[in-house]
């Protein structure tokens, strides 16, 4: 059974939607792999993109000429609002310094 020309695309494969952002399938494949770029269709082991997702991702993607930020139409994630994560290894000698005078006045 064929799909009818007419009916509109529902899935878009690697190379489709690449071709269709005018870039390649490795760097949409690495977009998608650090969770940075268009949301996915699984459908057993092949992926897939549809062309509304395609688009809002390029909307998310707009910025003002004179900026180099993304447009944030909506709030920050709750995840940028908590504090950064400790460091991982030994502290460097300043951090121990300024620890150990931050318990000499309390």
């Amino acid at each position: 059974m064929s799909i009818p020309s007419d009916q509109p695309l529902l899935l878009l494969d690697y190379p489709s939607a690449a071709a269709a952002l005018s870039m390649t399938r490795q760097a949409l494949s690495d977009l998608v792999y650090k969770n940075r770029g268009p949301a996915i269709v699984k459908i057993g082991s092949r992926t897939f993109f549809t062309p509304d997702d395609l688009k809002a991702w390029i909307s998310r993607q707009r910025m003002p000429a004179n900026d180099h930020r993304p447009v944030m139409s909506a709030p920050a994630p709750q995840a940028a609002m908590q504090p950064a994560k400790r460091k991982r290894g030994r502290p460097t000698k300043a951090e121990q310094l300024a620890r150990a005078a931050h318990f000499q006045h309390c």
